[in-house]
């Protein structure tokens, strides 16, 4: 073998081995930055959906126009959830902790539509297709202007008022106390002529006819001036009875004046509850309204149509009685309905006498047919207060500004004026008539003094329709 030939084939196979080597190294590494890649596109996929899921292409190149500029410390996300819960706090007042967007935004959006409902059914603004609190909030602000407007023309009628009541009143102590200087002067007087009366007659006693005669004629122009006084006393009397009249006028319109306004009869469409389901097959409906609300069995409502106000008869689609109450809802079994307007959810229900929050004042008077057969009840007037003091209403004899409504019957008609033989054949007959003379002018009095105070007045029809009573009412006696 030649010289140096075991030398180069020991490099070749070194250079061989390190060629082999580097060639599995640059292998490992790339397969391992491959594997490494392919991760890194993998996660960068997946936090690409991630992003998309947020928001589109379109969507992102848009962010910072939709968004504005990010709050400090805050992403554009965080931004836009700060931004969400500023809009519903100053909506519904409080920002719902824990709860998502999509919540939070609908929650807004049914108090919105709650408070837009109540608003439009109290008649405070308009319906419009959609809502716009903008447009909401400028109704209501021109609602308050004219109520404040209203107020303040009250209150300047008011004070007029006051000022007339007032200078009337000054005016009626200054002619009482008039007549009280007058009446002193005419006792003075009385009483001077009292005691140049006996005088006289101590004179006469003693003197002759011609001195007698003197003193009498001196004592008939005293009583002639006495008797002159006593007219003038007459006349002060007169005008002070005139001063006192307008006294009564003036305070009757004080109390128009504090119970007036625009619709007198707004209490009496107002309504109680709202229907929530219905068992047609049962004839059974369920009432928003239960034992927290004073409500009790035996109660009966009429039903109206929830899109339209209440009648002016009050004559509703249905009559419904109250059998059993829970704390929030009550069942009431259908009395009477209508077949071409049957009752549906959100229909409303009304009772004139019954009111969850107070006790309302009627006056009754009149004759009344309860039962419909064509004939005065004996016991109508009766039977209507039975009806008032049962469902919570309390009966008072005089119509004030302080009464909610008055309930008017039939007029009732004087009796024929007793002959001799009437009387002697029944005694108490002629009280009779004077009584019924009594009622009539009763019934004029309370109608008079309820237009001048502005007090409804209902009559029997509309009172039984606008208690849901009509139906039962046929039975001839309540409860």
């Amino acid at each position: 073998m030649p010289a140096g030939k075991p030398s180069q084939s020991s490099a070749m196979m070194y250079t061989l081995i390190a060629f082999v080597t580097i060639s599995i190294i640059a292998t490992v590494c790339a397969v391992y930055f491959y594997v490494k890649a392919e991760d890194y596109k993998t996660q960068r996929n997946t936090k690409d959906e991630t992003l998309i899921k947020h928001a589109n292409a379109s969507e992102q190149m848009q962010t910072a126009k939709i968004v504005g500029k990010p709050a400090q410390g805050k992403t554009i996300l965080g931004t836009m959830d700060n931004l969400l819960n500023e809009m519903v706090s100053a909506i519904i007042g409080t920002i719902p902790e824990d709860m998502p967007a999509t919540v939070k935004a609908n929650d807004a959006k049914v108090k919105i539509n709650e408070t837009f409902e109540v608003l439009v059914n109290d008649g405070i603004v308009s319906s419009t297709e959609g809502v716009n609190l903008i447009q909401i909030v400028r109704q209501l602000k021109g609602h308050l202007d004219t109520l404040n407007e209203n107020q303040r023309q009250l209150a300047q009628r008011y004070l007029k008022l006051q000022d007339d009541f007032d200078a009337a009143e000054a005016e009626s102590r200054f002619k009482e106390q008039q007549l009280i200087d007058e009446k002193n002067r005419f006792q003075a007087l009385a009483d001077d002529v009292q005691a140049k009366f006996d005088e006289l007659r101590r004179i006469a006693n003693k003197s002759t006819e011609e001195q007698v005669q003197i003193y009498m004629d001196k004592l008939e122009k005293e009583q002639a001036k006495v008797k002159e006084r006593g007219m003038e006393l007459l006349t002060t009397q007169e005008e002070l009875k005139n001063t006192k009249n307008s006294l009564a006028m003036a305070l009757e319109k004080l109390e128009a004046i504090k119970g007036g306004g625009l619709d007198i009869e707004v209490a009496a469409f107002k309504p109680d509850a709202r229907i929530v389901r219905i068992d047609d097959q049962a004839k059974v409906v369920y009432l928003d309204i239960g034992s927290k609300d004073h409500v009790f069995r035996g109660l009966t409502f009429s039903v109206y149509d929830r899109n339209a106000p209440i009648p002016d008869d009050g004559k509703g689609k249905a009559e419904i009685e109250v059998f059993q109450v829970s704390e929030n809802v009550s069942a009431a079994k259908i009395n009477e309905s209508s077949k071409k307007n049957p009752i549906v959810p959100e229909d409303i229900v009304a009772n004139l006498i019954w009111d969850s929050r107070t006790s309302n004042r009627f006056v009754v008077a009149g004759d009344f047919d309860f039962d419909g057969n064509g004939a005065i009840d004996a016991d109508g007037d009766e039977k209507m207060i039975q009806l008032i003091e049962r469902w919570g209403g309390r009966i008072v004899g005089e119509v004030t500004i302080e009464t909610d409504f008055v309930l008017l019957g039939i007029k009732p008609s004087p009796l024929p004026r007793p002959t001799t033989e009437d009387i002697q054949i029944d005694p108490t007959v002629e009280q009779k008539y004077e009584a019924s003379l009594q009622a009539g002018q009763r019934y004029e009095e309370i109608f008079s003094r309820a237009a001048s105070l502005r007090v409804p007045v209902i009559n029997q029809e509309r009172f039984l329709h606008l208690i849901g009573y009509r139906s039962l009412a046929k039975k001839s006696t309540p409860f």
